[in-house]
C-alpha cells in the first residue's frame, strides 16, 4: 500500500528525509536523522500523522521552536519600527531582552509545549538571573543603541523592579499571542502570564513651603559676589529650568527636547509686558507630542536664557537650537548634579519618606499645586499630558487636602462635651 509520504536521500548523505504535502501547508521536508530505511519509514510515518493531527486541530503542520518563533517576533518588531509603527526604543530593547532572558530559558522547546506552569517557572529564574542565575557569571553586557553596539560592565546584580518585571512580563504576553496568530500555538493553550501591579507610590515634590525655602536658597548662590561668571551663568540656568519645569509641569525629557521655536509667540511677545504676553509650549517626549498653556511666572525665565544665550554667541538663537544650551549652544544633558548640591544646601534632597527628590519633582509640584487651585483635573490632565487616571492614582494626598473642609463639619451633638 503506498504511503501518504516519500522517504529519499539527499546527494552526498546517507541519511534519510521525509517530504509530503498538506492542504494549506504546502510541502514539507524533514530530516529522520537514520541510515536505516525501516527505520525512516516508521519515523516518517510518525512525523506525518503528527503533522496532520496539528493541521486538523487548526495548528502549523510542524512544531515551532521558542527560539525560532522568537526571532520571527523581533523580525517583526523590527519592521514595524522602521515603519514608524513602534518607538526606534522599543526596537533598540526589545530584542536583547527577549534573546537573553526568554530564549535563553525556553531555547529549543516546541511553541505548543510551554504551559502555564512552565512560564510561571521562568519567572522565578528570571528574578534570580542576576544573583543566583547565568548572570551571576557575566561580567560584561553588550548592547545597541543608536546603531552602534556598547559594552558596559555589570555593576549592579539585584533581581528586577517591580516596573522591569511588569514591563517584561507584558513583552512576553505580545510574543505568545504572536505566536497564537502564526498557528504555532492554539488561541486557547496561550499559557498565563501573570502582570506584576507595582504599587502606587506618591511622587516626591515640594510643598508650597519648601518650593519657596528653594528658590530663596537658589537665588542667594546664584546673587553670590565671589562667585565667577562661569558658575554664576550656570546657576542662572539651574534657577530658570526650575523655575519653568515647577510652572509649566513639563517632563525632564520634554524640556531638554525644548528649542526656541517650540515657545510659540515668544519672539513676537519678548518685549511686552508679562501680562500682555501669550505663549504656548510645544514639547515632545514618552513618544507623543502637546501643545499647551504655561503659568505667566516661567515667562521671564525665558527671557533670562535668551539673555544668556546672547551673552554667550553674540547673536540671537535660530527656531532650531536648544533652550537650555551650554556656553558653545550645544543642548545642555543634565542639571542633575548642579540640582542635588542645591537640594543638600536647603536640606531638600529627599522628602519625609526618605524618597530622593529629582527634576521630576518640579513637574509633581506643579500637578499638586494646580489641583489645591481647584483646575479641573481633565483639563490639567490634558495639559500635562498625562490621564486624569494617572492624577487619581498618584495624588490622592493632594485630593485629601481639597477636601480638607468637608472633613470638618459642625457637628451638632445631643450630649454636652
Amino acid at each position: 500500500m503506498s504511503e501518504p509520504f516519500q522517504l529519499f536521500q539527499r546527494t552526498g548523505s546517507s541519511k534519510w528525509w521525509v517530504r509530503f504535502s498538506i492542504r494549506g501547508q504546502g510541502q514539507i521536508r524533514k530530516s529522520l536523522d537514520t541510515t536505516d530505511e525501516a527505520e525512516a519509514n516508521q519515523r516518517a510515518r510518525k512525523v506525518y500523522y503528527e503533522a496532520l493531527y496539528r493541521t486538523e486541530n487548526g495548528l502549523n503542520a510542524t512544531a515551532k521552536t521558542f527560539g525560532d518563533m522568537a526571532e520571527e517576533f523581533i523580525a517583526k518588531i523590527e519592521r514595524e519600527v522602521e515603519r514608524g509603527e513602534r518607538k526606534k526604543e522599543q526596537g533598540e530593547k526589545f530584542p536583547g531582552i527577549i534573546r537573553r532572558y526568554m530564549v535563553g530559558y525556553f531555547g529549543d522547546r516546541a511553541m505548543d509545549s510551554i504551559t502555564d506552569r512552565d512560564i510561571d517557572a521562568y519567572t522565578e529564574w528570571r528574578k534570580d538571573y542576576w544573583t543566583k542565575g547565568p548572570g551571576r557569571d557575566i561580567a560584561f553586557i553588550t548592547y545597541e543603541r543608536a546603531g552602534r553596539q556598547i559594552r558596559r560592565p555589570i555593576t549592579k546584580r539585584d533581581p528586577p523592579t517591580l516596573s522591569r518585571q511588569r514591563n517584561e512580563a507584558v513583552l512576553l504576553r505580545m510574543l505568545l499571542r504572536f505566536a497564537a496568530k502564526q498557528g504555532y500555538i492554539k488561541q486557547a493553550a496561550i499559557p498565563e502570564v501573570e502582570v506584576v501591579k507595582a504599587p502606587d507610590v506618591p511622587r516626591p515634590s515640594f510643598s508650597a513651603d519648601e518650593f519657596g525655602r528653594l528658590v530663596e536658597t537658589s537665588m542667594a548662590r546664584m546673587s553670590d559676589p565671589k562667585l565667577n561668571e562661569h558658575v554664576r551663568r550656570d546657576r542662572a540656568i539651574l534657577h530658570a529650568y526650575m523655575m519653568i519645569a515647577a510652572f509649566t509641569g513639563c517632563r525632564p525629557t520634554e524640556l531638554k527636547g525644548l528649542n526656541w521655536g517650540d515657545v510659540l509667540g515668544y519672539r513676537e511677545g519678548r518685549n511686552k509686558p508679562l501680562r500682555d504676553r501669550d505663549i504656548r509650549l510645544r514639547v515632545r517626549g514618552k513618544g507623543k507630542a502637546r501643545t499647551f498653556v504655561p503659568q505667566e511666572a516661567a515667562l521671564p525665565w525665558f527671557d533670562t536664557l535668551w539673555m544668556l544665550w546672547v551673552r554667550a554667541m553674540k547673536r540671537d538663537p535660530l527656531d532650531a537650537e536648544p533652550v537650555f544650551a551650554t556656553t558653545a549652544g550645544n543642548r545642555l544633558d543634565s542639571v542633575k548634579k548642579s540640582l542635588g548640591e542645591l537640594l543638600k544646601a536647603c536640606d531638600l534632597l529627599t522628602d519625609h519618606r526618605g524618597v530622593r527628590r529629582t527634576s521630576y519633582s518640579f513637574r509633581h509640584f506643579y500637578i499638586s499645586q494646580q489641583l489645591i487651585a481647584g483646575v479641573d483635573i481633565f483639563i490639567l490632565a490634558r495639559n500635562t499630558g498625562t490621564s486624569s487616571d494617572m492624577i487619581h492614582r498618584f495624588y490622592a494626598d493632594v485630593k485629601l487636602e481639597l477636601m480638607k473642609d468637608h472633613l470638618r463639619p459642625e457637628w451638632k451633638l445631643m450630649v454636652s462635651v
